[in-house]
């Protein structure tokens, strides 16, 4: 029984498109401004829509103004009622 292996014959190499390198693509300026335009309208797309009307801000006023003097006529009884330190 022979051990020696028998000698293959040689075949053309062939090259196989996974082991060219590839040449990096460069992006064209129309891709990069559609890119950042796109990317500007999705972060305006998810803005807060809180909408501050001129009611709302005048209710806002009238209850800090309430507040005020109903802790004015709190302190005003307190000194009222409470005897002196």
């Amino acid at each position: 029984m022979s051990t020696a292996l028998a000698a293959r014959p040689s075949r053309p190499s062939i090259v196989h498109p996974q082991s060219v390198p590839a040449r990096p693509r460069r992006v064209s300026l129309p891709d990069r401004i559609a890119l950042r335009i796109g990317i500007a309208l999705v972060q305006w797309s998810r803005r807060p829509r809180v909408i501050v009307t001129r009611a709302s801000i005048i209710r806002r006023h009238e209850a800090q103004h309430d507040r005020r003097r109903r802790e004015q006529q709190w302190q005003h009884a307190a000194l009222l009622i409470l005897p002196p330190r």
